[in-house]
């Protein structure tokens, strides 16, 4: 049987995450507080329990936010009822980690099993002991097409900037859940692997999450958890363990303009940061090529097979500086056209995202000009052409979710024109860009490569 992570590391990591079949629980790492976006990234290890496939790592870039009700906290988002004498409902989406591919182990040849996206709601109950609760979930895109419910207790310790959140849980997968993760078509049974059909599976998991507040934005997170798998799971000819052990290290910065406003926060009466919005309309086309070499040599060459997309965004100001630089930093969200052609039908793409902006350059006084740097997630309806496999042939899958950069140029018209009416707009170039981070990040189908587009805008403020 695999030896599981040493135990030196569960002395080290002093944290704990879910299972690998779901998502982490949202965990306030402030006092209770309305209106705060972070961003920040978590780094999985776990010793997989499918035959051969030894260790794994998953790289999770994270946009959070923490509202009265609403929510988003890494690979989950949902709405929390208020608290009526101890309880409280959560609504919630999230990524449900597991499966496997052909590509990491010999013994799975022929067999694809992927994450999937599931909706559920829980009832919680906030009490001295700590918070007990009950839940359940279904899978919203026809994977394991079963549904999974779970029997959780966490417990919630602060002090001198620490939280520490232990739990134990007992969790239940319907066997259409437990038969496609660890399970055996009869197509892809071979002379060393028998055909399998799981049974549904009761697993229990135990650990202890923790978050560390370093200098008011800055929190530091470690999470350990291990899971112990029903015999359903173990009889499976896929599987050379009985359980399994996660870590995850994570890091988030708060948007959170100043001390005073951290001080807000932590009393649980922060709204929104006051910002102006602003919208930005622009097109382009398809440019091959590398999104750091675009940066650098701002190459203009247009795509020989003609693809185009136009876009509309809108944003709102959410903070003046950033890691105490004079960056301000927007929410945006757009939607993107896609024109491919006679490669593919025309789809639409819907981008979120952070996207910062620096403009204190020497010649700003006479003409503003601004430097921005997005960073979220794009979903199109379907896969660019430039992103299929038959393009990218070092993938055996693509994905209509990646990660999304921004990185653009602009210059205030009303400077630019001498046309004081003008000052509340821009004129710019941005590079769109689309990548699974280097093939290291599950929830994008561990896509290595990517899409980039030159783009051209105008973007306006709306209070001016």
């Amino acid at each position: 049987m695999k030896a599981t992570l040493p135990l030196t590391v569960l002395c080290v990591g002093i944290a704990a995450v879910t299972a690998p079949t779901f998502a982490i629980e949202p965990s306030p790492t402030t006092e209770p507080s309305t209106g705060v976006w972070s961003m920040g990234m978590t780094t999985r290890s776990f010793d997989s329990p499918y035959e051969g496939e030894g260790l794994r790592n998953d790289f999770i870039p994270e946009i959070n936010y923490q509202g009265e009700q609403w929510y988003i906290d890494g690979t989950q988002a949902g709405w929390r009822s208020g608290n009526h004498q101890g309880f409280y409902l959560d609504a919630f989406s999230r990524y449900r980690f597991g499966g496997y591919s052909e590509k990491n182990a010999d013994a799975l040849q022929g067999m694809r099993r992927l994450g999937t996206l599931e909706a559920g709601a829980k009832l919680a109950f906030d009490s001295e002991l700590g918070e007990f609760s009950i839940g359940a979930s279904h899978d919203t895109l026809n994977r394991h097409q079963g549904w999974s419910s779970s029997l959780e207790w966490r417990g919630a310790w602060q002090a001198n900037g620490w939280k520490l959140e232990p739990f134990v849980a007992m969790d239940y997968d319907s066997a259409e859940v437990n038969d496609y993760f660890f399970g055996v078509k009869p197509e892809e049974a071979t002379s060393e692997r028998a055909a399998y059909r799981a049974d549904s599976a009761i697993n229990y998991r135990l650990g202890v999450d923790s978050w560390y507040r370093l200098g008011g934005p800055h929190l530091f997170g470690a999470g350990l958890s291990h899971t112990l798998y029903d015999a359903s799971v173990e009889q499976s000819p896929i599987t050379d363990a009985s359980s399994r052990t996660e870590l995850r290290l994570s890091y988030r910065y708060e948007f959170i303009n100043n001390p005073a406003a951290q001080a807000v926060a932590k009393a649980g009466e922060t709204q929104w940061l006051q910002g102006d919005w602003e919208w930005r309309l622009a097109g382009g086309y398809y440019k091959d090529g590398n999104f750091i070499e675009m940066i650098y040599l701002n190459n203009m060459a247009v795509d020989t097979n003609d693809t185009a997309m136009v876009s509309a965004f809108l944003s709102k100001k959410i903070t003046e500086r950033t890691f105490d630089l004079p960056i301000q930093m927007h929410v945006t969200g757009g939607l993107v056209r896609h024109f491919e052609k006679d490669l593919q039908s025309d789809f639409n793409e819907y981008v979120f995202a952070l996207k910062g902006y620096f403009s204190e350059f020497p010649w700003s006084h006479i003409v503003e000009t601004r430097v921005g740097f997005g960073y979220g997630f794009s979903y199109g309806d379907k896969v660019p052409f430039q992103e299929t496999e038959s393009v990218l042939e070092k993938n055996i899958n693509d994905s209509r979710l990646l990660q999304y950069l921004d990185y653009s140029w602009d210059v205030n018209m009303g400077d630019l024109f001498r046309a004081p009416s003008a000052k509340h707009c821009y004129l710019g170039y941005s590079i769109h860009h689309r990548s699974g981070i280097f093939g290291k990040t599950e929830i994008y189908n561990n896509v290595n490569g990517g899409s980039n587009w030159n783009t051209f805008y105008l973007q306006c403020k709306v209070n001016h």
